[in-house]
C-alpha cells in the first residue's frame, strides 16, 4: 500500500464532505449534526494535507520558485497576494454580503412564537374588593417608562390608584453604565404624569423602586361596582400617553387613540 496514494485519496474524500457540509451551512441549515461533520471533516483534512504536503514538497517548492533563477513564480505570487487580500477582506466584514448572500436559497421558516416574560408587581394586598390582574406588554418606543395606574367610576371620577412608582430612572450620563443596566434614580414627582396628577386626590407611591423597564403584571385590588374604568398613563422621554380600559365585563383592553408606548394592556377582574 502507498502511503501517497492513501494521503491523496483521503483528502480528496475529506474534501468531498466539507463541500457538501459547507454548502448546507451557506443555505443555512445549521443543524447540529451537520456543523459536527464539517467541523471533524475539518480537521481530518487539515492533517491529511500536511501530510499531503510534506510528500509533495519539492513538487510545491517547484510551483514556488523557478528551479534556474530561483526567483519566485508569478503563479506563487498571484496566489499569495489572493490569499492576503480575500482573507483581509473577510476579516474586515467586507466579504459578508457575499457570505451572507446563501440566506436567499435557504428554505422558508415559520417564524418564532416570541417568548414574553413578566415582572410582578402587587399593590393594595390589604386592600378588601375585587382582585384585577393588568398586564402590560410595552413597546419598543417606550424607554425607561414612567406610569400610573388607576381607577375611575363610570362618571370618570377618579377612586383609588392602583399603581405609583416611587422612582424615576434617568440615562446616565456614561454609556457602559446604561449598557450594563444602572440608571440614575430620582424620586417620582407627580408633575412627570400631568393627567393623572389633576385627576389623583392621592399621590403617594404605592411601590418603592421606579416602573418595570420592561413588560409586568400588576396584582391588585379595588372596591367598585360592576361599571367602571382603568386608566394608565405613561411617560417616556418626551412623550405622554394616557390609555383607558372600560370594565364593564370581567375583561378589558387597554387603549388609546393614538398611543404606541403600550403594546398591548389587559386588564382582568379575578
Amino acid at each position: 500500500m502507498k502511503n501517497k496514494n492513501l494521503i491523496s485519496l483521503s483528502v480528496a474524500f475529506a474534501f468531498l464532505a466539507l463541500s457538501i457540509t459547507g454548502i448546507l451551512l451557506y443555505i443555512k441549515q445549521k443543524a447540529h449534526a451537520v456543523e459536527m461533520t464539517h467541523t471533524i471533516f475539518g480537521l481530518l483534512f487539515v492533517g491529511f494535507a500536511i501530510f499531503h504536503i510534506i510528500n509533495n514538497w519539492a513538487s510545491i517548492v517547484g510551483y514556488s520558485k523557478s528551479r534556474k533563477s530561483g526567483s519566485y513564480q508569478k503563479e506563487f505570487i498571484i496566489a499569495g497576494i489572493s490569499f492576503i487580500v480575500i482573507l483581509v477582506a473577510a476579516a474586515t466584514e467586507l466579504l459578508e454580503p457575499v457570505a451572507e448572500a446563501g440566506r436567499f436559497l435557504a428554505p422558508k421558516r415559520p417564524p418564532r412564537a416570541e417568548m414574553l416574560s413578566f415582572t410582578e408587581v402587587k399593590t393594595n394586598e390589604n386592600l378588601e374588593g375585587q382582585s384585577l390582574r393588568i398586564l402590560i406588554e410595552k413597546s419598543k418606543e417606550a424607554e425607561l417608562p414612567v406610569m400610573a395606574i388607576w381607577v375611575e367610576d363610570s362618571a370618570h371620577n377618579f377612586v383609588k390608584n392602583l399603581y405609583v412608582p416611587g422612582q424615576e430612572a434617568h440615562m446616565p450620563e456614561s454609556e457602559e453604565e446604561a449598557r450594563e443596566g444602572h440608571f440614575d434614580m430620582t424620586p417620582f414627582s407627580a408633575t412627570t404624569l400631568p393627567t393623572w396628577a389633576a385627576k389623583a386626590t392621592d399621590k403617594t407611591p404605592l411601590t418603592e423602586t421606579e416602573t418595570p423597564k420592561d413588560n409586568f403584571v400588576l396584582k391588585t385590588k379595588v372596591t367598585l361596582g360592576k361599571d367602571f374604568y382603568v386608566m394608565a398613563e405613561v411617560k417616556s422621554k418626551d412623550k405622554n400617553e394616557v390609555y383607558s380600559a372600560h370594565m364593564n365585563s370581567k375583561t378589558g383592553q387597554l387603549g388609546s387613540e393614538s398611543g404606541n408606548l403600550i403594546k398591548s394592556g389587559i386588564v382582568v377582574v379575578e
